[in-house]
């Protein structure tokens, strides 16, 4: 089959872009990889030979696959953008989600521009999501096929101008299909292990890395009552929600509600306490471009490896916030991860969570 259409692949050397670029040039378009160079934690514990395998596999990757392979230099912007939202996100005490900022700001920004830049009509990339178009005509992107393989949460900012002219080759795969059509392909990545969860820290010691930034203080973990149950040494060791790990000996379970980086205080509360009726979001995207108008019932999903739950969604007293309402409590509703919004199968929206509410 052949098609006059370019796609630019955006190839990080890993089995899942190899595959997409496969079945793009399987389709007969013509596919052009496009490989970020990022800024990397030099400091982290593993070898040069790791650090370069991006570029050096992606590269291995096109010349089999005859196709074009650009290397674009994102390292500083990167480093301005997304290394510093993840410094700055924990230095104020929220919890950031780096996998969706760099989707919004790098691979659907930056890199979405140059590949219009170098001619192609789409841009594709190697995630396990879908896009799909409502009875409306407006597109949004799905969740996978494979529910445990659904990346759909990091991709909700996604507008129609960009649903357009982006490709998601992978939405009807599993991980062991793709690993499979890569030995088909004759690639060489297809037993390479799966990237870490924070690409630019490649040892997973984020810990290490913020302390490498600026030194953490030791502080008190607090209840409700302000009583001092023990001492924390850094905020970036807790999260909302988090109950494993804290030091603390109780009688009963306790829970992290909040961390206040101002004061410098872990806060813990019991199961019941730290129960939660619903959230504000900020920040807050449609993508068929629209604005909330009136109270919506949606699914939605408070941080990437969390179930959808049922809620409704309205609009809050300030502008571009949307106040979301659980059927039903939750614990670890975090500042600063996403939440997305989903009708169906589909995602409608999203934004970042600014608080949660006791009561509904």
């Amino acid at each position: 089959m052949l098609n006059n259409k370019t796609v630019a692949i955006a190839m990080s050397g890993g089995v899942d872009s190899s595959v997409a670029a496969a079945l793009l040039l399987q389709k007969g378009y013509k596919v052009i990889g496009i490989t970020m160079r990022l800024w990397v934690d030099k400091q982290a514990n593993v070898s040069i030979e790791q650090l370069a395998a991006t570029e050096k596999d992606a590269a291995a990757v096109s010349e089999i696959l005859g196709i074009e392979h650009h290397v674009v230099d994102f390292n500083d912007f990167f480093r301005q953008s997304v290394v510093q939202y993840f410094l700055n996100e924990y230095k104020a005490g929220r919890t950031p989600n780096p996998c969706v900022f760099c989707n919004k700001k790098v691979k659907f920004g930056a890199l979405y521009d140059k590949a219009r830049e170098l001619g192609a009509d789409y841009l594709a990339t190697g995630h396990y999501a879908r896009i799909i178009e409502d009875t409306e005509g407006f597109k949004h992107v799905a969740m996978a096929k494979i529910i445990a393989k659904d990346q759909s949460y990091v991709l909700y900012h996604l507008n129609q101008e960009q649903l357009n002219h982006v490709m998601l080759p992978l939405g009807d795969y599993d991980k062991v299909q793709v690993r499979e059509l890569a030995k088909e392909f004759n690639l060489p990545v297809f037993n390479k292990k799966d990237s870490q969860d924070i690409c630019f820290i490649p040892d997973n010691d984020y810990h290490r890395f913020l302390n490498s930034f600026s030194q953490e203080k030791s502080g008190d973990i607090i209840n409700t009552k302000g009583q001092i149950l023990g001492k924390h040494h850094g905020i970036s060791h807790y999260t909302i929600g988090q109950r494993k790990g804290l030091g603390i000996a109780a009688a009963t379970p306790l829970y992290v509600i909040e961390i206040d980086a101002e004061r410098n205080v872990v806060i813990l509360a019991d199961a019941e306490e730290s129960l939660r009726y619903g959230l504000i979001v900020t920040e807050v995207v449609f993508s068929d471009g629209r604005s909330l108008q009136a109270k919506r019932p949606v699914k939605v999903k408070i941080r990437y490896n969390a179930k959808p739950v049922d809620a409704f969604i309205e609009p809050d007293i300030v502008e571009g916030q949307v106040k979301v309402t659980l059927e039903l409590p939750l614990r670890g509703i975090a500042p600063g991860q996403a939440a997305v919004f989903y009708e169906n199968d589909y995602c409608i929206g999203g934004g970042t969570i600014l608080y949660s509410l006791k009561s509904s």
